[in-house]
Parts: structure tokens; sequence; C-alpha cells
């Protein structure tokens, strides 16, 4: 699934009550985690958030069921602000859109989207979006192709390989 057609998903307790909507993932992608799914309830002037863990989801389909009951999501603690809450990767929105550069310092494109099992806390693939609007082609890449993470990615490939991957 990808990362950006899961946010947005509703969430229900464990007695099928909705609790709120996804609206934002922890990650960590050199070990390839999902830390954490954010929820986000409230009306819309007042929204609160709370974080969930792998252990904690009993099932995802067009609905993503939680294991707990009304009593243990109050009892999570909720906070107004999304980076109020104790977070240990990073949030999916500071990867999308990141720069990608080759080994040998060449732009490769942007990240675009992730493939994950959101039950899992898994991700599967970082999709890395290249060329221009017309030209656009998809490059899947895994925590083993990713070299550094910074203010930019550096893949663990030079230019020729990314190309011969892509077909051009």
């Amino acid at each position: 699934m990808k990362a950006s057609e899961f946010i947005g998903t509703v969430v229900i307790d464990r007695e099928a009550k909705e609790v709120g909507k996804v609206v934002e993932l922890s990650v960590t992608i050199k070990k390839c985690l999902v830390d954490k799914v954010i929820i986000s309830n409230g009306s819309t002037l007042k929204k609160n958030y709370f974080a969930v863990v792998s252990d904690e989801i009993a099932e995802i389909g067009d609905f993503m069921q939680l294991k707990l009951d009304e009593k243990a999501i109050e009892d999570k603690g909720k906070v107004d602000k999304v980076d109020q809450l104790p977070i240990d990767g990073d949030l999916l929105k500071t990867f999308i859109g990141k720069e990608v550069l080759s080994e040998d310092a060449l732009m490769i494109g942007k990240i675009e989207d992730m493939i994950i099992d959101p039950k899992g806390c898994l991700i599967h693939n970082v999709v890395v979006s290249t060329g221009s609007t017309f030209r656009k082609k998809h490059l899947m890449v895994s925590d083993e192709d990713i070299k550094h993470i910074g203010d930019y990615v550096i893949l663990e490939m030079k230019k020729e390989r990314v190309e011969e991957l892509l077909g051009d």
C-alpha cells in the first residue's frame, strides 16, 4: 500500500467506534520501519493527536481497527500538535519531496511516496520520481539502496546503474 493512500484512513476502536483518521506516520527508513501511526480526532477547530504502534493495531483494510477500547485511547494522552508527540523516527512529510542523488552526486529525482505494510509497520520501498512531468518514471529503492539521509538522500549506486534500472 502506498503511504499516501493510507493517510486519511478512518480509525475505529475495538468496539467499532470511530476514533479519528490517520494523519501522519513516523518512519525510520534505514530500518524499514513505520515506528508509529499518528491519528487525529476532534473538530476542525480543536484537533487532538495520539500515536499507536503495531502491537495496538488489530486489522487494516478499508478502515484501521485498533485493539484499544475508548478508555485505553483516552489514557494514551492526546496533544494539540503532532510535533508534541514522542516520536522515535522522522515524520513521513519530511521525506516526501526530498531530493535524491546518486552515489556520484548527480540528481536522480525526488521522493514521491513509500510502499508500506502498515499492520506490520514495515517500509518495503521508497518511490523516487525521476524525469520531467511528461517523461516521469518511478524508481523503487529499498533501505539497502540508500547510503545516507540528510538534507538529501544519497543512493548506494551510481547514475549509470539508476539509468539501467529505469531502462533509459
